[in-house]
């Protein structure tokens, strides 16, 4: 994308006195430029709003996968600390409730709701 005019040439154009006032073929000719950059600058603008706007739903989509993914992660993480800690069948029923207990702090703590572990 080349443009042909940048602010310095349109801020300093100085256009050429005729009779009537200005040069209209001058006057015309810079305008066409003007214009060609601009349908130029608009094209470009308008590329660039649909890449954000494709770029944002992928974003969003990753970020729900991400979420899904730690679910997940947090949720085997729980199953195995249960199934490690009800490994020894030899406890009366005190242990196990104080065990159950402390198992559902931790869960807690991780962000894990225990009823939800399937």
């Amino acid at each position: 994308m080349k443009l042909q005019l940048n602010a310095k040439d349109i801020l300093n154009k100085q256009f050429e006195k005729d009779v009537k006032g200005y040069n209209p073929d001058e006057v015309d000719s810079f305008l066409d430029k003007v214009l060609t950059d601009y349908r130029m600058v608009e094209g470009v603008m308008e590329s660039l709003k649909e890449q954000i706007v494709s770029l944002k739903r992928e974003n969003e989509s990753l970020r729900i996968k991400i979420r899904e993914k730690d679910d997940e992660i947090s949720m085997q993480k729980s199953k195995n600390i249960l199934k490690n800690e009800f490994k020894n069948d030899s406890l009366d029923n005190l242990e196990l409730l104080q065990r159950c207990s402390r198992y559902e702090k931790k869960l807690y703590q991780l962000g894990v709701d225990p009823s939800k572990i399937k």
